[in-house]
């Protein structure tokens, strides 16, 4: 069938039109894309290109000047499949093979766990020694934050908040040499 063939289906018979642009070009389209994309992609990428090439072309068929489908069709299928390659190609470059992922050893797993068992026990030790010096640890040395700061949050003058982290510290150093 012709390009202005087709032209003239598709103003009749809009559904027919598009089944028979469809099964003209579907061949050409796929040689297109199947060029572009047959190192990175699979036969699911370059059927659904396919797919969204054509359906790209039918929501575009009133911008074709002139009926003249096949040169629109191919840019279009090329352009598209040019954007599927690069889109794959980036998708594998960010994917780690599974047998390049290290497990991870009992040994890890347990070092892990008994890290996490002391900084729970650590916390708790914090907490203990009761308001406001467990805010002030806390906050000094697992969020980092100021004297300044830390000292405007528990109604504390900057130094007056020094001085309470330095008693706070040396009295968690007894307990936990007790701990121990």
């Amino acid at each position: 069938m012709t390009d202005s063939e087709l032209c003239k289906l598709i103003q009749t018979d809009p559904e027919q039109g598009h089944k028979a642009l469809y099964e003209t070009y579907v061949k050409y389209v796929y040689a297109i894309i199947f060029r572009i994309l047959r190192e990175i992609g699979s036969p699911e990428d370059i059927e659904d290109c396919l797919v969204e090439t054509f359906s790209d072309v039918i929501l575009h068929l009133g911008s074709i000047e002139g009926g003249q489908y096949k040169s629109y069709i191919g840019q279009s299928a090329r352009n598209r499949a040019l954007n599927y390659y690069n889109v794959l190609r980036r998708q594998k470059e960010h994917t780690i093979p599974a047998e390049e992922i290290a497990e991870p050893s009992v040994l890890h797993v347990q070092e892990e766990l008994e890290q996490k068992e002391l900084r729970n026990q650590l916390l708790q030790r914090i907490k203990a020694l009761g308001e406001p010096d467990a805010t002030i640890l806390i906050q000094k040395y697992y969020y980092g934050r100021k004297m300044s700061e830390i000292g405007k949050l528990v109604g504390l003058t900057a130094n007056a908040a020094q001085v309470r982290c330095s008693r706070a510290l040396k009295r968690l150093q007894k307990e936990l040499a007790d701990w121990r």
